[in-house]
Parts: C-alpha cells; sequence; structure tokens
C-alpha cells in the first residue's frame, strides 16, 4: 500500500520534503561564523523509537529525491548522495543492505540545490523550514541549499508502510562553481545532521 503523501512527489521542490507531519520537538542549530558558511538545522521526532538492536539499513524505495539545476548532475548527485550517507552511517556502526528484509529501519532524503523556492513556499507546503537567511550573502556567488533526511521503522504489517520516527532539515550556503567547495559543504552538512544519531554498540 503507498502512501498518499510519498505519490506527491517529483512536481516541485516542496515535495523534496514529504512525509514531513505537524512540526514537534523542533531544534534549530545555527552557526553564526562567515556568512556563507553558516548553517541551519532544525529536527523532530524521537531516534529512540528505532529498534534498539538496530544496525542496519536501506533507502526508502520512494523518498530518494535530487533536485538541482543544469549547473549540476542530477544521477552525479544522487550518487554522491549515497555515498557520504552511508560513509557518515558506517562511521557510527550502520551497515547499509540492499534487501530490505533484512534492514533496521529506513532512510529517505530530499536535497534541493540551485533552485529558485523561498522558503515561504517550503513552509506552506510542508510545514517545516530551516529559515536560513541570505542577509549578507553573495547570492551571485552561493546559492543556498537544503537537505531532508529522514529516519523511518518497520511497521511490522504486510504491506503498510515504515512509520516516519525522525527527520532532519538542514540549510547552508555552497558555491556551485567550486565543486571542492560544494563537495566539502555538503559533506560536512551531512555530517552535522546527523550528529544526534547514536552510534551502535559495535563503535561504543
Amino acid at each position: 500500500m503507498k502512501n498518499p503523501l510519498l505519490n506527491k512527489l517529483g512536481c516541485q521542490l516542496a515535495l523534496v520534503f514529504i512525509c514531513v507531519l505537524s512540526l514537534t520537538a523542533c531544534i534549530t542549530v545555527n552557526d553564526n561564523a562567515a556568512q556563507p558558511m553558516r548553517t541551519t538545522v532544525v529536527m523532530s521526532g524521537d531516534l529512540s523509537q528505532l529498534p534498539p538492536s538496530a544496525m542496519t539499513y536501506t533507502w526508502h524505495p520512494q523518498l530518494q529525491k535530487i533536485i538541482v539545476d543544469k549547473r549540476l548532475n542530477q544521477q552525479d548527485a544522487l550518487l554522491h548522495m549515497h555515498t557520504v550517507l552511508k560513509q557518515t552511517l558506517q562511521t557510527k556502526g550502520y551497515r547499509w543492505v540492499e534487501d530490505p528484509q533484512l534492514a533496521d529501519f529506513q532512510v529517505g532524503f530530499g536535497v534541493a540545490m540551485g533552485t529558485e523556492m523561498t522558503d515561504e513556499q517550503i513552509l506552506a507546503s510542508v510545514g517545516l523550514v530551516a529559515g536560513l537567511s541570505s542577509h549578507g550573502v553573495n547570492t551571485k556567488k552561493y546559492d543556498k541549499g537544503s537537505i531532508l533526511l529522514v529516519f523511518f521503522k518497520p511497521t511490522g504489517v504486510a504491506e503498510q508502510p515504515a512509520e516516519m520516527v525522525w527527520r532532519v532539515l538542514a540549510q547552508g550556503f555552497a558555491n556551485i562553481k567550486d565543486m571542492d567547495e560544494l563537495t566539502q559543504r555538503f559533506d560536512g552538512l551531512i555530517e552535522e545532521m546527523l550528529l544526534t544519531l547514536p552510534a551502535t554498540q559495535a563503535v561504543q
């Protein structure tokens, strides 16, 4: 049975941020360093709802969305997202598996970079926004990127979609024309987003 929220993906940037319910337990972290380097991270949900012995994960079958403009290759961005997520989660002891039957939880994600959608539009569409200000930023050089990560746990009921238990939305600035800088900023933001994810017993 398909989740009707997930079926609305792909028409506009806001649909990157699907499966977002009413905002609860929101935490915002701001880096007030140099303007282009600051980030905003908003979290909601409860990681303790994941199985206590969880060590394996797989990708969510529908929530893997990359929306970028013509300056970036969508497939390359998708492959890089897979790679950096696997590497970051591996440092905490989690292992990716292809077979969903062997996974303790699912990871979904959305990335938007170099697009023209305001925070107001995101908020109106999904009820959640990081709200990173572009005040004082050279917007001709830096683009604001948005990343969404969502964790789901199995419901144990046949044909019932996995249940969302935690999500984190982050925004930061990067120079799309400088791939080294873009990659460094992107990877660093993913790591920041997963700071609150506890390590497994295997690496504790």
